[in-house]
């Protein structure tokens, strides 16, 4: 299956950073941010999404610690210093004549992992400071880099994308993070494999987040698995909460997070970070959101932390909702003080393994007899009495076509089936016939002259 990654065009660019640069530039807008010489950090300085999500206060209640988040992209370079210890790299379903560390593999997933739990270095006050510090990463390579020297050619596997939500969903993923979309033939059916994919995590309990798309400027197509259904769908703000130029519009768009100007590990050296502008990135800051509210409370089901994201969102548009950036700005603080007021939810049972085909069931059946239904049992015992009330029906009309004898006739019918939900109550004593009751006379002819007249 051919797959453009639209998302990672977004406008990028790589500056060598250290105790000494002096600054660094941001390709999407044409504004320099100073460094001073003698800063400890010039990557957290860039990283305006910490202030402006407030993620110091939002990692006081959550680090998003106990939870894993599937990152389907290019893959993620393991050994980089702001991710020590925080990546399993799980199958490769791309494929290619590329490999880890080589241009064309993992430069857009390892940005969007740092984004996602990035702890930082030198004890976290340097280096790249994720939403979910504490998170962990399950690496799943759907999808080649734009600079792949086969990019563009089918991958290795005929549905990377589905297969991969699978293996997420059954290695225990609670969070997946799908920074890119696209369309195919049978993008938004019901009844393709990524749907069914989408639907098979949706059972599991494990929320899925995928971008809006960068096409606002090329016809605003709904990208997918954006546009599937159940999926909380991201669309991309600037630091002044306006919709960014490039974010696809539409009805699928759920929230908004930061999309402009954000640097991000490099794929290939801790001494530089890559800097860019996309749904992609925005995507990836509320996968991390998501894996604070599922650590704050894992009882928590895609649905309600959906509505929790909308809920509590920031610079709400006017009438509530728009199809830039969906129900506003998403707020970590916020959404985590309300996922707490939500505790005491009963926990979703664990559902079985899958199918082994392409597409995905919801976990092992179990087939039941009717000899071993209590619900069967009470199925025939109301199947048995709809019977007896259709043969009283038949007696008492074969009663009135029979001719009267003279005097009263009093009938007394009981039917009781066999079977243990009826039980047999002892019958009516018979109770003597009333007397008969006099005729009532007519009522005398009108004393007036004449025939009378009702009006």
């Amino acid at each position: 299956m051919t797959r453009a990654d639209a998302h990672s065009r977004a406008a990028r660019t790589r500056r060598r950073i250290g105790a000494f640069a002096s600054a660094l530039a941001c390709v999407a807008a044409s504004a320099t941010f100073a460094a001073d010489p003698a800063s400890a950090d010039t990557i957290r300085a860039a990283e305006w999404p910490v202030s402006y999500l407030d993620l110091p206060a939002a990692q006081l209640l959550s680090t998003g610690s106990g939870v894993t988040v599937a990152l389907l992209d290019t893959g993620v370079v393991q050994g980089r210093a702001d991710l020590t210890g925080q990546v399993t790299t799980g199958p490769d379903y791309a494929g290619g004549i590329e490999t880890m560390g080589e241009a064309g593999w993992g430069e857009h997933g390892t940005c969007m992992a740092s984004i996602i739990a990035g702890h930082g270095r030198d004890g976290g006050a340097d280096g790249m400071l994720g939403v979910a510090p504490g998170a962990h990463i399950l690496s799943i390579r759907v999808i080649r880099d734009d600079d792949a020297p086969d990019f563009g050619q089918p991958t290795t596997d005929q549905t990377p994308i589905s297969d991969g939500i699978k293996y997420a969903v059954d290695h225990g993923a609670k969070v997946i993070s799908m920074s890119l979309g696209g369309d195919e033939a049978d993008a938004g059916d019901d009844s393709s494999a990524e749907s069914d994919a989408i639907r098979y995590a949706l059972a599991h309990n494990v929320v899925v987040v995928a971008a809006a798309g960068n096409g606002a400027t090329e016809g605003n197509a709904v990208s997918y698995p954006g546009g599937e259904r159940g999926v909380i769908t991201v669309a991309a703000v600037d630091q002044n909460s306006a919709h960014a130029y490039f974010s696809t519009t539409g009805w699928d768009v759920s929230v908004a997070a930061p999309g402009v100007n954000l640097p991000c590990d490099a794929y290939n050296a801790d001494d530089e970070y890559e800097e860019g502008s996309g749904t992609s990135q925005a995507t990836a800051y509320v996968s991390g959101v998501v894996a604070l509210l599922k650590s704050e409370n894992p009882a928590l089901t895609p649905e309600q932390i959906r509505t929790v994201l909308e809920q509590t969102a920031s610079d709400k548009p006017a009438g509530g909702r728009n199809d830039e950036i969906g129900f506003g700005v998403v707020n970590p603080v916020a959404a985590l003080q309300a996922a707490k007021s939500l505790g005491g939810l009963p926990t979703v049972p664990a559902a079985g393994a899958g199918v082994s085909s392409g597409h995905f069931g919801y976990g092992p059946s179990e087939k039941v007899t009717l000899a071993d239904s209590g619900v069967a049992r009470r199925t025939r015992a109301e199947i048995g009495g709809g019977v007896l009330v259709v043969i009283a029906l038949v007696v008492a009309l074969l009663m009135l076509r029979r001719p009267k004898a003279a005097g009263p006739e009093v009938v007394f019918l009981q039917l009781v089936e066999a079977d243990p939900w009826i039980q047999p109550q002892p019958p009516l004593p018979l109770q003597p016939p009333l007397p008969a009751q006099p005729r009532q006379p007519p009522d005398p002819p009108d004393p007036g002259p004449g025939l009378g007249s009702d009006e």
